[in-house]
């Protein structure tokens, strides 16, 4: 028959109350090491969407910039080709 080796019993022992009280700081430890994670990632998730925000908000403006400089461009040519226009119609005498 096989000896057990010491190491084999103490594996083997019942925890003792001392035992179940390292275990329980441990699992505490960690789970506020996980509150504290969860917490940063909520800030950090937090100022992501504001600067996605405030980026999306500059955009528009930028955008909307660029669309009122396009019209007014347009704007400008039209007038002019309705000037060119009517000074051809009053030439081949067309009112």
């Amino acid at each position: 028959m096989r000896r057990k080796t010491p190491t084999r019993r103490r594996a083997q022992a019942p925890a003792t109350k001392q035992d179940i009280a390292l275990l329980m700081d441990s699992i505490g430890k960690h789970y506020d090491a996980t509150e504290r994670w969860k917490n940063e990632m909520l800030a950090w998730k937090e100022e992501i969407l504001r600067h996605f925000d405030v980026k999306c908000e500059e955009l528009t403006h930028n955008f909307q910039g660029a669309l009122t400089d396009k019209i007014s461009v347009h704007d400008v040519h039209l007038k002019r080709h309705d000037g060119e226009i009517h000074t051809i119609r009053m030439h081949v005498g067309m009112r």
